[in-house]
């Protein structure tokens, strides 16, 4: 009986190998040509069709195209090509001007309009200085405008034509843009009529570009081009969400695929109120964003808000209570999400009518009442200050010197100023990410007033977790950084 159940074990595994062997026979190895019968085979077989590979990707590329398509078919009738005309004087008196100078230059750009009754939203550097406006509508008719309102801190323009029945641009949410969504731009590149490109939004809220007095750019990789400023950035709703405004370039001509718009929800507002005849609110406030070491100062479960590092004098904010170093926390009964929010509810608010403002200050909260005032225009820039040169001690990513009448006289400080001056900033220090800069000035650390390094020292060595430095830059900016202790 065992010489029987050898065999049959004997039996069976022979099988089992034969089987195998008739698998491997009847497969193509991998890396080897196919045996010719099977290549035959495949090659006799047609190649499936795209709508056999993937008819759905089909149908929604398609629809993406007539979504596309449809969109730049509503919009484009709004949009008008601008071509400013500006006299070339040189800071010469009109008498002093020769034929040739007293030519007109001629700047081309876009716009579109926004009410039937011939208002168009575009850019202020377009329009500045320009002394007679051509606008060409899509239909080919080209008629004269002229500036009703512009501010140059936010590069938005208000143009109005004599013309009624227009078709207009629908003005969407800017708030409700999101990073990775699909937009359309619209304009006139380099002069070419109608032109659509398009492409996503990289980024929201860009600033610190210093292209602007006030930035909170939407950021996208849709081709913009001179001649395309002023133009509507669109959603695939057909809504305008932006005002194509600058493009990253390192010669000012070339387009490297990063653009900037200017959020149409401020846009709307100044135009809003531009057109009643009226302007925008201001408070007289100078805010920055606040960031995770000024939340966790504040003692905050996460950023928000909009923390005050300037007050003008006898501004609507000084003389309703606020102070730099308070942080903005509501606005007429809203949260403020951040410095943008704000500056948004500022702008909306109608001038004279007061507004409870929630702030928090040496850790309480607090509310006051401030009457915005109508803006009239903002203050020029100043020009940078040169490096002083002077011997002083490392610190904290940054070597200061006690400031002395010299000092403070050669980087424009009043001499009634104490603190201590910033002669070197290491580039690889959070001190730099920071924004201090040679030149700067440090005249306090939280609470505590600065007059010498040794008050530098101590105060910084005492301090908690994050530390706040008020300084003052340029002679007259104060400002306020916050370092954490683990950065330093």
């Amino acid at each position: 009986p065992s010489r029987m159940l050898n065999a049959n074990k004997v039996i069976l595994a022979l099988s089992c190998l034969c089987f195998a062997a008739g698998i491997a026979l009847s497969v193509p190895f991998p890396f080897e040509s196919q045996r010719e019968g099977h290549a035959e085979a495949l090659s006799a077989q047609p190649p499936p069709s795209p709508k056999e590979v993937a008819p759905e990707a089909e149908s929604l590329a398609t629809q993406l195209e007539n979504l596309f398509s449809s969109v730049a078919k509503e919009v484009k009738p709004a949009v008008v090509a601008i071509v400013a005309k500006k006299a070339g004087q040189n800071g010469k008196s009109s008498e002093e001007l020769t034929a040739s100078q007293k030519a007109l230059q001629r700047s081309f750009g876009s716009g579109f309009l926004i009410d039937p009754k011939g208002f168009i939203l575009t850019n202020h550097h377009l329009v500045e200085g320009a002394g007679a406006l051509d606008v060409t509508l899509a239909d080919g008719r080209n008629v004269p405008g002229r500036t009703v309102r512009s501010d140059f801190t936010h590069d938005i323009a208000l143009v109005k034509i004599e013309l009624e029945n227009l078709p207009f641009a629908r003005l969407g949410d800017s708030d409700g843009v999101e990073v990775g969504q699909w937009i359309l731009a619209i304009g006139h590149p380099f002069g070419l009529l109608q032109t659509v490109s398009a492409g996503i939004v990289g980024a929201l809220g860009r600033s610190d570009l210093s292209l602007l007095g006030y930035e909170n750019f939407i950021q996208t990789d849709a081709t913009i081009s001179p001649g395309s400023s002023g133009g509507p950035l669109v959603n695939l709703r057909g809504e305008v969400v932006g005002i194509n405004t600058a493009i990253y370039s390192h010669s000012g001509k070339v387009n490297h695929g990063i653009s900037f718009a200017v959020p149409i929800s401020l846009a709307r507002a100044l135009a809003e109120r531009w057109i009643k005849g009226g302007n925008i609110s201001r408070m007289g406030i100078s805010t920055v964003h606040v960031d995770r070491d000024i939340a966790d100062y504040y003692k905050l479960g996460a950023p928000r808000g909009a923390f005050i590092r300037y007050v003008e004098r006898k501004s609507p904010a000084a003389v309703g209570g606020l102070r730099p170093m308070d942080l903005v926390v509501e606005f007429d009964g809203r949260k403020v999400r951040d410095q943008h929010a704000l500056h948004l509810m500022i702008t909306e608010q109608v001038p004279g009518e007061p507004v409870l403002v929630g702030i928090l200050r040496g850790g309480e909260k607090m509310t006051f009442k401030v009457t915005p005032a109508e803006s009239q225009g903002a203050p020029k820039p100043v020009t940078e200050l040169a490096e002083p040169m002077v011997d002083g001690s490392r610190a904290f990513g940054f070597t200061v010197t006690t400031l002395t009448r010299e000092l403070a006289a050669s980087i424009r400080v009043p001499p009634s100023r104490t603190g201590v001056a910033i002669i070197d900033v290491d580039t690889e220090s959070v001190a730099w990410s920071k924004g201090l800069r040679t030149g700067d000035v440090i005249l306090g650390v939280n609470s505590s007033k600065i007059e010498d390094i040794a008050q530098l020292d101590q105060a910084m060595s005492s301090a908690g977790d994050v530390t706040m430095l008020r300084v003052i830059s340029r002679g007259y900016d104060e400002r306020f950084i916050f370092i954490r202790r683990r950065d330093r």
